[in-house]
C-alpha cells in the first residue's frame, strides 16, 4: 500500500483571532453548531488547531495576561466534523466511533507553549488558596523536548495530546448535563465536603452567552442567540469524552467515542505539549496550538455491545482508549505520598482528592528545597510527565494519592542524602517565574508548622 499524505481538513493561523479564521472553531458544545467538513471512514485528514485561549496569552515575562484573561472565551475547538462510512453514511446515535491518533505536534512556526497559574478571583484551582496570584512559565520546544527560562535546570520529552477531544451531545444530553450541573450550583458550596477544602469556586460553569463563538452560526441571529444560551460550557470532561486532560492520548491512540447525533460531530482542541496528571495548575500543561492527524472508523451499535450504562438513561456511558506505544521513558522515580487528612489536621473519609493535594503540596515543599521557588514547582508538577495514581482507596479512613515525579529531568540529583539538601555554595537558585500580584481579600491558607510560611 502506498503512503498517504494527510487530507488537509482545517487550517488554523495562530497570528488570527479565533473568530478571524477560515473555518470557524467553536468553545460551546451544543448538538446544532453545524460541521465544518465532512469525512468518511478511513481517511487520513489533518486539523489544526489554535491555543485554548484563542491567544490571549503572549510570550513574554509577564502574568498579566494570565490574570486577566477572559475565562468566556475558552475552548476553541476545531470542527464538528461529520464522520460517514465509505457508502455515505453517516454514524448515528448508538455507534461508537473509533478514532485514532496517528500523529500530534505543534504547528510549524509556533513551536512555544506556555504553563500559568491563574488569579484566585479569576479562574482559580487546584492549590488557590496556597497560590493565588497568577503566574507564568514559557516553555520553548527542541525536538521531542522541553524547556523553560522561566523553570531552568528542567529537560523532559513531551507526550504531546489534545486535553479536549469528543463528539457532539444530543439535545437530551444536554439536557442532562445543563440539569445536574445547575443543581450543584444552586446547592451551593455548603452542599459537598470539598466546597471548603479545595477553594475552587465557582463549583460548575452553566451555559453563558457571553464569549461565545459557534462556527458558522451567525453572531446577530435569533438562532445563535438560542443555542449560546443553551450551550454546555468545554470546561469539565462528560460522557462526550470533552475536556479530560488525559495525557496518554498521544500517537498512536485509539479512542472510542459514544456517538449522541448524527454524524458524530467531532471536535477537538486544547493541545498539549506536555502534561502531568491532573493538570493541577489549571492553565496547567504546556498549552499550545498543534495539529492532529486522525483516522476514524465507525461501530455500528457499538454503545449497546461495548458501554454499560452507569446512570438513569443509556446515555450514562463514557469514551474507552487504547495507549499508543509511544511515551516518554523514565526509570526512576522519586515518590510522594498524600492522606485524606487536610491542612487543618481534619479527618475525611476516603477523599482521593484530598489525598492529591496532600501529595502535590508534599512535592512542592520538598523541591523547592533544591533552588525553585514553590510557584516554580506548582508549575512544574502541572506540565511534566509525573505520574499520578489513587494508591488506596480500602483502607478506612484515608484515601492513599501518589504522585511520582522522574528524576532524570532535573540538571541535579533531587534524592534525600546523608547531609541533607544543598545549602551555601551548593545551592544553584533557579531565578522564578513570571507573577502577578493578587490583589483580592480572599483568605490562604497558611502552612501552620511553618509559622506563616507556608505559601
Amino acid at each position: 500500500m502506498p503512503p498517504r499524505t494527510p487530507i488537509p481538513v482545517i487550517k488554523m493561523d495562530p497570528k488570527k483571532a479565533p473568530w478571524e479564521q477560515e473555518k470557524k472553531p467553536h468553545n460551546r458544545w451544543h448538538p446544532d453548531i453545524p460541521p465544518v467538513a465532512e469525512m468518511k471512514t478511513g481517511d487520513l485528514f489533518r486539523v489544526e488547531t489554535i491555543d485554548w485561549t484563542g491567544g490571549q496569552i503572549k510570550d513574554d515575562d509577564s502574568a498579566e495576561d494570565i490574570k486577566h484573561v477572559d475565562l468566556t472565551r475558552c475552548h476553541y475547538l476545531s470542527g464538528p466534523i461529520r464522520i460517514t462510512d465509505e457508502k455515505g453514511e453517516p454514524a448515528r446515535p448508538g455507534d461508537l466511533l473509533a478514532v485514532e491518533l496517528c500523529n500530534l505536534g505543534p504547528l510549524p512556526g509556533d513551536e512555544w507553549g506556555y504553563t500559568g497559574t491563574f488569579d484566585r478571583d479569576n479562574g482559580g484551582g487546584f492549590l488557590t488558596d496556597h497560590f493565588p496570584e497568577a503566574t507564568k512559565a514559557i516553555w520553548y520546544f527542541d525536538g521531542i523536548y522541553a524547556s523553560s527560562r522561566h523553570i531552568p535546570g528542567v529537560r523532559f520529552a513531551g507526550l504531546i495530546h489534545p486535553g479536549l477531544i469528543g463528539t457532539a451531545p444530543s439535545h437530551e444530553l444536554l439536557k442532562i448535563w445543563n440539569e445536574r450541573e445547575g443543581a450543584l450550583v444552586q446547592a451551593g458550596e455548603n452542599s459537598t465536603t470539598l466546597g471548603g477544602v479545595l477553594h475552587t469556586r465557582p463549583l460548575a460553569l452553566l451555559p453563558e452567552p457571553k464569549g461565545a463563538l459557534l462556527g458558522d452560526i451567525p453572531s446577530d441571529s435569533a438562532e445563535w442567540a438560542k443555542v449560546a444560551g443553551e450551550a454546555a460550557r468545554t470546561i469539565p470532561g462528560r460522557e462526550n469524552g470533552g475536556n479530560c486532560d488525559i495525557k496518554n492520548l498521544s500517537r498512536g491512540c485509539k479512542v472510542y467515542f459514544p456517538v449522541f447525533v448524527e454524524g458524530a460531530n467531532l471536535s477537538m482542541g486544547d493541545m498539549h505539549f506536555s502534561q502531568g496528571d491532573g493538570e493541577v495548575s489549571f492553565c496547567g500543561a504546556i498549552e499550545m496550538s498543534g495539529f492532529l492527524e486522525i483516522k476514524c472508523e465507525i461501530i455500528r451499535g457499538g454503545m449497546e455491545q461495548y458501554l454499560t450504562p452507569m446512570g438513569p438513561t443509556k446515555l450514562h456511558v463514557h469514551p474507552i482508549f487504547e495507549i499508543g506505544p509511544l511515551e516518554p521513558r523514565y526509570s526512576e522515580w522519586l515518590v510522594f505520598e498524600g492522606i485524606s487528612v487536610d491542612e487543618s489536621g481534619k479527618q475525611h473519609y476516603l477523599d482521593a482528592t484530598i489525598a492529591y493535594k496532600r501529595a502535590v503540596l508534599n512535592c512542592i515543599d520538598y523541591l523547592s528545597k533544591f533552588g525553585y521557588t514553590k510557584q516554580q514547582i506548582y508549575l512544574l508538577l502541572s506540565c511534566c510527565p509525573c505520574e499520578g495514581r489513587i494508591s488506596g482507596i480500602v483502607d478506612v479512613p484515608n484515601a492513599v494519592a501518589t504522585l511520582a515525579i522522574p528524576i532524570a529531568i532535573f540538571d541535579q540529583d533531587i534524592r534525600p542524602k546523608a547531609g541533607g539538601p544543598p545549602v551555601g555554595p551548593r545551592l544553584i537558585t533557579r531565578g522564578d517565574v513570571a507573577k502577578s500580584k493578587y490583589d483580592g481579600s480572599k483568605p490562604l491558607t497558611i502552612n501552620q508548622c511553618m509559622c506563616g510560611g507556608g505559601h
